[in-house]
């Protein structure tokens, strides 16, 4: 889609949708300081911010945190949606407890790095690879006064399973990979998809980032092409068949490449920023005035 056609699309854009690895988060884990700036001015100019990830919710509470003002939050692929200024939750799916528990029967059998994610504890197979990051995200939550995420270690059935939100199974091996989605298409009522490179994330069947954006249209009383959403996975294809303005990130997937309207920087080479300074020109003229006073006062100190 040309330039022109973007920034005249633009005008009518009430929601702005961002995924989080990968998009909105540089490879340290952290947001900079001009993406912060433009989301600030959107905000500024009425529009709505959501995060939309695959991470449980309690693993987006630092980073809505520090984005400060975000309206909705978008979590575990779509499986969950909540209202940040009610405090309310728009939609809330669990995994059906039977093929929740035919799942980690498999992962357990099939000795997988499993980990099971509720709003409340996290569940990890002994010697997972994915506690490491939970345990720094919890190193930043308490630097923020934030709650920090209860880590378990399993070995069999939980007591929980009827609130799993999410079954997160990282697998560096492809041919095991495909046994694992062969599982799961023939023998559950579960989907699954990916998040990253060897992860499978596995939910319930009908959920996704784009169905999360409807509802939140529906509940926003927007219409669908008046959303603008940023990805660089195949998880977030769904948001970008959605959206009006879909942006993928330089880093981003094939299938988030080919399936956006608009490809920018990388999340490490200011893509958000540069994004929002070809789409929404009035937002960025803000934004290099703002960056020149920075130098400036830099300069003469």
């Amino acid at each position: 889609m040309e330039l022109n056609v973007l920034k005249a699309k633009s005008h009518d854009i009430r929601l702005v949708a961002f995924d989080l690895d990968g998009t909105l988060l540089k490879s340290d884990h952290t947001i900079s300081e001009l993406s912060l700036l433009a989301i600030q001015k959107l905000r500024d100019k009425g529009i709505k911010i959501a995060i939309a990830s695959g991470r449980i919710f309690t693993m987006l509470e630092a980073y809505a945190h520090a984005l400060g003002g975000v309206d909705f939050v978008i979590s575990v692929n779509g499986g969950s949606i909540d209202d940040l200024n009610t405090g309310q939750s728009v939609e809330r799916k669990y995994l059906p407890a039977e093929d929740a528990k035919h799942m980690i029967d498999y992962c357990l059998n099939e000795h997988l790095d499993c980990c099971l994610l509720t709003r409340g504890p996290s569940y990890f197979t002994k010697n997972s690879r994915r506690i490491e990051r939970f345990q720094k995200y919890n190193d930043l939550a308490k630097t923020l006064g934030l709650k920090t995420i209860e880590l378990k270690i399993y070995e069999g059935m939980i007591d929980d399973v009827n609130h799993i939100e999410k079954i997160l199974i990282q697998e560096m091996n492809i041919n095991k990979t495909h046994k694992i989605m062969k599982f799961v298409d023939q023998q559950t009522a579960l989907t699954y998809t990916s998040s990253d490179k060897n992860l499978l994330d596995v939910s319930s069947k009908g959920i996704d980032k784009g169905d999360a954006l409807k509802k939140i249209a529906a509940y926003m009383n927007i219409r669908q092409d008046q959303i603008c959403a940023f990805g660089d996975y195949d998880n977030d294809v769904s948001m970008f068949e959605v959206a009006g303005i879909s942006i993928a990130m330089g880093n981003a997937s094939k299938k988030a490449l080919d399936a956006a309207v608009y490809v920018t920087e990388s999340n490490d080479h200011e893509g958000i920023a540069i994004a929002i300074k070809e789409i929404f020109s009035e937002v960025i003229r803000w934004i290099y005035e703002k960056l020149f006073l920075m130098i400036f006062i830099v300069l003469t100190l």
